[in-house]
């Protein structure tokens, strides 16, 4: 579709990669700061491989590998599953080489791995780690983890929400980054617009804890059906398949670009016939919770009814 180049043999060498933008009055301008950055770092020795894209469509490329940063780390064909849980904390950008060396070190101490990801000049760096959230012994070193991960965050001046907000992921947490006195000012502040406690309780004051209501835990089990397509990709389990999606969104698109995804969720704008919408209800199908007629279910049917087997999410889903 004009995006994908033959190999990743179109990127500089190497395993991971710093996309560096630069600004001028016009391109000429722009594209002579990168020149002159690339040229210093040469001069410096020891530089690493660069290549300058100052092409239209090599742009776009560039930022379409930037954008599915979290559909291609979401589900690695023979990792383990990861998981989000520390994918938002940011330092001062002048300070984030030296956090994240110490990051890598409590990953290593903790035996987890991820990939990194995000604003490096913004110092907000996103990762998915290799959490085991459906042991006890498991979620017990999440916790330890995630504690000890926002004392480091803290010792660097950051914060443990650079993008996406504290919610509950980080409720429990502010107090080691927040005085008593600032805790003490949010609760005052939030019972003046909520003197009932209705708006979103448990989360920021009176936290819910960051091991509860997790979306899996010991009991999470995924109730096991028989199916006609094996999903080799997926432990040959078609519930596994249907814990796939990791609401990146990119289904969700209002235009036709040069992608095919969603076509139907295109006309209704609903969520329920998108991708996403129709791998959830599938999910909550399989868990029964919510879903408790199975393939029976009157929404299941009608967010499947106007599917048309395009396959347009076989290629444009990050996760397929």
């Amino acid at each position: 579709k004009g995006l994908h180049p033959p190999n990743m043999s179109f990127m500089p060498e190497g395993i991971a990669w710093l996309l560096i933008e630069f600004g001028g009055k016009d391109k000429t301008e722009s594209d002579a700061n990168a020149r002159k950055c690339m040229d210093d770092f040469k001069k410096r020795g020891n530089a690493p491989p660069m290549k300058l894209f100052d092409n239209p469509t090599q742009e776009k490329f560039i930022w379409h590998l930037r954008e599915e940063g979290l559909g291609a780390t979401a589900k690695v064909p023979d990792m383990p599953e990861n998981h989000e849980g520390w994918e938002d904390a940011s330092v001062p950008p002048d300070r984030l080489g030296p956090y994240l060396r110490d990051f890598k070190k409590l990953m290593d101490k903790f035996n987890y791995e991820g990939p990194l990801y995000g604003h490096f000049g913004q110092g907000c760096v996103h990762t998915r780690l290799t959490f085991d959230l459906q042991t006890a012994e498991g979620i017990q070193k999440f916790r330890q983890f995630v504690e000890e991960a926002s004392d480091l965050v803290v010792s660097y001046g950051g914060s443990l929400s650079g993008e996406h907000g504290d919610g509950q992921a980080r409720g429990e947490l502010l107090a080691r980054m927040y005085s008593p006195e600032i805790i003490e000012a949010f609760r005052e502040f939030k019972s003046i617009w909520d003197p009932d406690w209705k708006m979103n309780p448990g989360k920021v004051i009176d936290p819910y804890r960051v091991d509860e209501n997790l979306r899996e835990g010991t009991d999470y089990r995924l109730r096991q059906v028989k199916t006609h397509f094996h999903f080799p990709d997926d432990h040959h389990s078609f519930a596994y398949a249907s814990d796939r999606c990791v609401g990146a969104g990119v289904c969700r698109r209002h235009d036709s670009s040069n992608e095919t995804m969603c076509p139907s969720y295109m006309v209704t704008r609903e969520e329920k016939h998108s991708t996403r919408g129709r791998a959830r209800l599938l999910n909550e199908m399989i868990r029964g919770e919510v879903v408790k007629d199975g393939w029976r279910n009157e929404a299941v049917r009608e967010a499947l009814d106007l599917c048309l087997s395009c396959k347009g999410c076989k290629h444009d889903c990050p996760v397929q």
